[in-house]
């Protein structure tokens, strides 16, 4: 593990805490969504199936125009077990946002505990594949939407979708750079924000835009080599 390793999961683990108390819920949000992302326990069955009816809810009638009460009824499941795991209807949400990104999370965590027997060129390829194939995913841009309507309302659901997800990217580019702080003159932070700029918004962009499918791994792979080479090039000393 690379010395900047404990920093980040200190990072990580601070800003779960700070993504609200998790009050009138069983378990919490943030705790809910830190061990999904751990890989520390699983939904239990009826939480799994609350938040499987919630997410198909919110996908068809998005967030404004879902009730929990309604949602309870088309489902079969009781609003009482609804409750029982969630306290209102944004911290269903979140939940539903948590869990669509638990396994990119993990993905993070997983090539962090790597990063130390790869070089640089194998984990920023790594990283890459590892957003791409999240923010390309057809589930995970009509949450986006959903995400980005609701934020105009109630902007503390965009900053926590931020918090789990892009930033967390963030943090772990930087933290790749800082271990490889000896092959290039450049602050960590700033590098990977030009890095993630140009490996993702022209896919993205073409994925927004329904000009292509959503791309299988070869094509993820295809997209993110020349761009990794040409990063280093540009960036890194001549490597």
């Amino acid at each position: 593990m690379s010395s900047a390793q404990p920093e980040l999961k200190e990072s990580l683990q601070r800003r779960d805490s700070a993504e609200g108390d998790g009050s009138g819920s069983a378990r919490g949000v943030a705790a809910l969504l830190h061990s999904f992302a751990e890989g520390r326990s699983r939904p239990k069955a009826k939480e799994q199936e609350v938040l499987d009816v919630a997410t198909d809810y919110f996908l068809e009638h998005g967030y404004e125009g879902a009730s929990i009460n309604a949602m309870a009824r088309s489902s079969g499941i009781s609003k009482e077990s609804i409750y029982r795991y969630f306290s209102s209807k944004k911290q269903l949400f979140e939940a539903v946002i948590g869990r669509e990104l638990a396994e990119y999370q993990a993905g993070v965590r997983r090539l962090l505990s790597a990063e130390k027997t790869m070089s640089l060129r194998d984990a920023l390829t790594t990283i890459a594949e590892t957003v791409l194939a999240v923010v390309t995913a057809d589930r995970t841009l009509a949450l986006r939407r959903l995400i980005f309507e609701e934020a105009r309302r109630s902007p503390d659901v965009g900053q926590h979708y931020h918090r789990i997800g892009p930033e967390q990217a963030l943090t772990a580019v930087e933290e790749i750079f800082k271990s490889h702080r000896t092959e290039n003159d450049f602050d960590p932070a700033a590098l990977s924000r030009h890095f993630l700029a140009m490996i993702s918004w022209r896919t993205l962009l073409e994925r927004e835009c329904a000009l292509i499918p959503p791309p299988t791994r070869a094509e993820i792979r295809a997209r993110v080599e020349p761009i990794v080479n040409d990063f280093i090039k540009a960036f890194l000393k001549g490597r």
